[in-house]
């Protein structure tokens, strides 16, 4: 039998029913003896005596329990970055896509954690950089995308992609985006990208609203350097990584892109897969026949 890990929790909050949830999973963690800890936020909104602070959880977990939506494990993401640790998340949110657990489903999910019953998917994470006036003004870690796009006005922009130092491509539209496999479920998916299984080694370069039928979207190797280059534009520039807005950029600027040194671990239940979590997250069905 598996050792039982010891087990962060962190909760949205916001999110509607959420201490109802959290009370029956710690009586649920209490009945199996699992060693549990509480963020120190999430302390505050149970009323727990302590919690403790992003900046030291990791030593003390094995893994993450997250009651929320892809926001809270993208959230939980940003706070810890190379010092994340396993994942299993409950959704508490709307679409719950990188979820692996309903409420109903969370009995299931404790017992597979003490048993070890369940399955990790490693999810590539982008690590980039922003420059512009010849200094790195921001550095980040993406799971979704990374996109560059046009700010409050309305008119196109030009942006330029370069792949492992070759020019690739120069795109005229409302922005371009470098999404991984898990997010090529998201923004990028929308825009018209493809679908690619997590497990993929691969970046998708998806322009928003080309402005000819010649711009079509472009799967990478993951461990290509993809680079976006902004010369100079009419109108500003917004910079957003996975749906947080990241910078403004009012002068020509480049965004320097990489796999990054680490990747996210995703908990999943047997039984689940992507093709199963597309029907029923997105109602992929195909043609009727």
């Amino acid at each position: 039998m598996a050792e039982t890990p010891r087990v962060g929790i962190v909760a949205n909050p916001s999110k509607e029913g959420a201490k109802e949830l959290l009370t029956d999973l710690i009586s649920q963690l209490d009945e199996k003896k699992v060693e549990y800890v509480f963020e120190e936020e999430t302390a505050a909104f149970i009323g727990a005596d302590s919690g403790v602070n992003f900046d030291s959880i990791e030593e003390k977990i094995d893994l993450l329990l997250v009651l929320g939506g892809d926001g809270t494990i993208l959230w939980v993401l940003r706070q810890l970055k190379e010092k994340i640790k396993p994942i299993a998340a409950i959704n508490t949110g709307t679409l719950g896509f990188l979820t692996c657990a309903m409420e109903e489903e969370s009995t299931k999910l404790i017992d597979g954690i003490v048993t070890g019953e369940y399955e990790t998917t490693d999810r590539v994470v982008i690590e980039g950089q922003f420059e512009s006036g010849g200094r790195v003004r921001n550095r980040f870690y993406g799971l979704n995308e990374v996109t560059l796009c046009r700010g409050v006005d309305s008119r196109v922009i030009h942006v330029e992609a370069i792949i492992n130092d070759q020019p690739a491509n120069r795109y005229t539209g409302d922005g371009l985006i470098l999404a991984t496999p898990t997010g090529s479920t998201a923004y990028s998916l929308s825009a018209g990208g493809p679908l690619v299984q997590p497990g993929a080694n691969v970046f998708a370069v998806t322009p928003i609203c080309p402005h000819t039928l010649a711009n079509r979207p472009l799967v990478v190797s993951a461990d290509s350097k993809i680079v976006f280059e902004a010369p100079e534009q009419r109108d500003d520039l917004a910079l957003m990584v996975d749906g947080q807005l990241v910078a403004s950029i009012t002068e020509p600027a480049t965004v320097s892109m990489k796999k990054a040194d680490f990747s996210l671990p995703l908990i999943s239940l047997p039984g689940q897969n992507f093709f199963g979590v597309l029907h029923q997250k997105l109602g992929w069905t195909g043609s009727s026949i």
